[in-house]
Formats: C-alpha cells, structure tokens, sequence
C-alpha cells in the first residue's frame, strides 16, 4: 500500500518509464526498507491499483513508453480520495514519531466508535446510549442509524430517534424525528442486536445525497427555504473560495475589471452554519441577494458589536 501510495502520487506529477520509475523508487524516502522494484512486481501492483482504487496506470507507447495514472469514471471519487489521503497519513506514522516536522490539528474525539455504528448501519441494527446536549442535559437515546458524516473534526451519525422502548430498545414502526448526533457527546454505545430497518420512505429520504441536498454543512432545517444566494468577495478572498468552493452550487458570475472583487451565486439553505462561514470570511465577503438574508448578517453584525461593548450575550439565547 505504501508504494501505490508512493507511485500514484509520482505519476499525477510527471510520466516516466518503468526504467525511471525503478530507480526513483530505490531512493525514495517512502522506500523503508530499500527493496528493488522489478518489472513483474510493478505490474502486479499495477492491478492492485486498479482493483482497489480504481486508478488506472496506464503507458503511453507514443510518448517512449512512460506510464502515467487516470482516474477510472466511479461514482464514489471521494471514497477513493480518502483512502489515499488515510494511505499517506499511514505511512507517515514512524515519521512523526521520531522527527518535529509536523503540525497536527486536534483528531475528531470518539472516532472508535465509527466501526460499531457503520456495522448497525450495515446490520440495520438500533445504536443505544447516552448523549449530552451542548447545554449540558443528559438523555438516553434509541437511534436508528442511516449514514455518518465527517464535517469540520467531527464525526456524525445521522437517523431517527425512537420513540417509546421495550425489552429490545424500540418498537421497529416508532419512527419519530430525523436527528444528527456528534460522536463526541455520545457515550456508552451500545448496538441492540435485532433488525429493525427503516421505513422504505425514511430509507429514501436519509441517503448523504438527499437529506444534505441543497445544505452547506451538518445542519438540515426544513424551515429554512433553499435560496438563490449572490455574494461579493473582495481580492484576496475570492482566491481562496475558488481554491477551496464556499458550496457545490458556487458559480462566478461577474468580475470587476481592476480585480477588486468578483461575485458568485450559490443555491442552498442559508442554516446557521453557512452564516458562520461568511462571518468566517470577515470583510472579505459579503452578502447581496436575497436582501432578507443581507438585513440578516447586518442584525446579526450589529448584535455582534453591542456583545463587544458591553459584554453581553445578544443572540436571545439564555
């Protein structure tokens, strides 16, 4: 795994010869142990490539038999996208053991227990525990899992919360509310281990495609209406937001002709946590359509500055 690793990474760079492709593996600081690479090995590994990840290293015979890699038309490009990224990650690990060369953020918290809740998902069996709300109030919950969800350092479950509970934790047609629970307030997990699948409409409905259809970040609140969102990002913010899209929906729609800034369109749900990003963006972003949202992050600017004068909370939340 570390030399698929090692060769998709070089061949995205630059197309080279099996000749070539040997000798700069024999002094790569990916090759640990300092093993030769011959031609009957580079192929096999060319399958494994292919079959596991879906990339193809293919040759040009045009162009002096140099390989290069071409990423096969799947669906899933950003499974793929993470099991390389997780492949890097693992094959730095004796690095920063040993060497300060790197500065980490903070893990995601509880992410021991992605493998028991994707087996429930999997076994359509119920998840039991307890979960801490941010305010601090304890409750037992029965949650029928549908997907997880990794966003900003948090790992989330997301399915339907039970209503009453019997000897196996709930009753299979009790669906109630539709919930999205950190792993980092969850405790004591447990799995109740008899099938309880969810209704073919609720199956449906919590697919990653459909519940987050139109939804910038972890939040889905049916009481906030999709928008057609128009945005100003001065220089040199808008680099930035092209490197990195503020959502999927993010087309350029107009450029000032001195590069001041340029303006883009989005088509979401402005929640709360799309409004956090701009406020993220400070004065580099601003809002233009629709004025409702505009008069919006204008309140909440202006309430802001008041929390900063006199130290007040001003969100009308106690």
């Amino acid at each position: 795994m570390n030399f698929y690793n090692w060769l998709i990474s070089l061949l995205r760079r630059k197309h080279l010869t099996l000749a070539e492709i040997i000798d700069e593996w024999r002094d790569a600081t990916a090759n640990t142990k300092k093993e030769e690479l011959d031609q009957r090995t580079f192929h096999r590994y060319r399958e494994n490539i292919l079959s596991l990840l879906g990339v193809s290293v293919l040759c040009n015979r045009h162009n002096g038999y140099r390989y290069y890699v071409k990423r096969d038309p799947v669906e899933n490009n950003k499974v793929t996208e993470w099991m390389l990224s997780s492949m890097r990650l693992a094959s730095l690990g004796d690095k920063l053991k040993n060497h300060n060369k790197v500065m980490l953020d903070t893990p995601p918290y509880n992410s021991e227990y992605l493998d028991d809740v994707l087996e429930a998902i999997d076994k359509q069996y119920l998840l039991k525990f307890k979960y801490v709300t941010a305010f601090g109030k304890e409750s037992d919950f029965v949650l029928k899992p549908a997907f997880v969800r990794y966003f900003k350092q948090r790992w989330y479950v997301i399915g339907v919360k039970m209503k009453g509970q019997g000897e196996d934790g709930a009753k299979a047609d009790e669906e109630n509310e539709v919930r999205c629970l950190p792993f980092d307030r969850i405790s004591f997990l447990d799995m109740i281990c008899k099938k309880h699948p969810l209704s073919k409409k609720m199956k449906e409905f919590l697919t990653p495609e459909n519940y987050y259809e139109d939804c910038f970040g972890i939040y889905h609140m049916e009481d906030v209406p999709v928008e057609d969102i128009r945005i100003r990002a001065f220089y040199p913010e808008y680099n930035y937001i092209e490197e990195v899209p503020l959502h999927e929906s993010q087309r350029k729609v107009k450029e000032y002709k001195d590069g001041l800034y340029r303006e883009y369109t989005l088509r979401l749900r402005p929640t709360r946590d799309f409004l956090q990003e701009l406020l993220w963006h400070g004065r580099g972003i601003i809002v233009l359509k629709p004025e409702s949202l505009r008069l919006q992050m204008i309140d909440i600017l202006k309430k802001m500055t008041e929390s900063y004068e006199d130290g007040e909370c001003k969100n009308g939340e106690e």
